[in-house]
């Protein structure tokens, strides 16, 4: 009776230990857990494209890793990082000429609509002054640029630690998989259900989600530069934030550019670049973007609410962390009934 007791207290005290140290590790990961969890996700992601390099350099797992992480960096971040320099120089350019107080094509484009207007309505005035509207903009930024550089440091660093997670998890990644495996209490099936909704919400997320959104931003900015509108790839860049918005998302660039064309007088590039650009987004919307997201299993209001909510928690990289949560606790509820009876059984 006295060593059950003693066995008791050792299994309290071990428990409390065990979630004092798990509690002060969070505290301690914090900073670091949405890079830590964007970085498994793309291990997940690439890792029928790690397994090609791993088959390439003959099972050295380490060669095999720095490989992979170096070739993703240049194929993706090295495009993006085109992108991100096109995006500044239109957007320093953009923010000198209205300093500059160059306000001018502002206020004819205003004089333009007014003009339109008054064809239909002789005393219709905007009584719009540019310099009005603008002037506070500018205030805001120059006051926030601090803010905007310092952001940038943080995302050159997150990236190098992401890089880095990315490594150890191409390396590391059966292991750590089968030991959380070895450390569940939940039978082999269930474990490997669990992984399984989370591997398809993680590809659907990054395919479906972030793919999409890429492309779409791509297709805009080429629209931007075809049919003759200012500032492509910074319009672009916005169109792949504002996508993630369903139904009136892209509508907040697209409608903005062509009544901008409408009131140039330029008819036909009007027409050319609503075909363009709704035509591009509808093949990716109702063609590609089911296909990638079909794994995902989950309601797409859950997906909205999901993605809007991880991008409040963490940021960015909420897009992918926010539907791993859902797609989680959905994979528990499913296996909840089963976990019960086999409980049942057990008492």
């Amino acid at each position: 009776m006295p060593q059950t007791k003693n066995k008791k207290i050792q299994n309290i005290f071990f428990s409390t230990l065990l979630l004092a140290s798990f509690i002060l590790l969070l505290i301690l990961f914090k900073p670091y857990i949405s890079i830590i969890i964007t970085a498994g996700a793309l291990a997940i992601v690439f890792r029928p494209f790690y397994s090609k390099i791993l088959k390439f350099c003959k099972k050295k797992k380490t060669i095999a890793s720095l490989v992979s992480v170096i070739l993703i960096a240049l194929i993706i971040l090295g495009p993006l990082f085109l992108i991100g320099y096109q995006v500044y120089k239109e957007a320093s350019s953009l923010y000198l000429g209205l300093s500059g107080n160059n306000f001018s094509q502002f206020n004819n484009l205003i004089n333009q609509i007014e003009k339109t207007a008054q064809k239909l309505s002789p005393g219709f005035s905007l009584n719009i002054d540019a310099q009005q509207i603008l002037s506070p903009v500018l205030s805001f930024t120059v006051k926030h640029l601090g803010d905007i550089f310092s952001g940038a440091a943080k995302f050159l660093i997150a990236l190098t630690l992401g890089l880095i997670t990315l490594f150890y998890f191409f390396r590391e990644g059966s292991a750590i998989k089968q030991y959380f495996f070895i450390l569940s209490p939940l039978s082999a099936t269930n474990d490997q259900e669990i992984f399984t909704a989370l591997k398809k919400t993680i590809n659907a997320s990054i395919k479906g989600g972030l793919f999409v959104a890429v492309l779409q931003g791509i297709a805009i900015g080429i629209g931007f530069w075809a049919f003759g509108l200012p500032n492509g790839a910074l319009w672009g860049s916005v169109a792949m934030i504002t996508s993630f918005v369903p139904g009136i998302g892209l509508a907040l660039i697209i409608i903005p550019a062509a009544i901008y064309l409408l009131f140039a007088s330029k008819f036909i590039m009007v027409l050319a670049f609503l075909i363009w650009t709704l035509g591009i987004n509808a093949v990716l919307d109702y063609l590609v973007s089911p296909k990638l997201k079909k794994g995902a299993e989950l309601h797409p209001l859950l997906i909205l609410f999901s993605v809007l909510g991880g991008i409040s928690w963490f940021g960015p990289m909420g897009i992918i962390i926010g539907p791993m949560i859902v797609s989680f606790f959905a994979v528990l509820l499913k296996i909840y009934p089963e976990i019960k009876k086999t409980t049942i059984r057990a008492s």
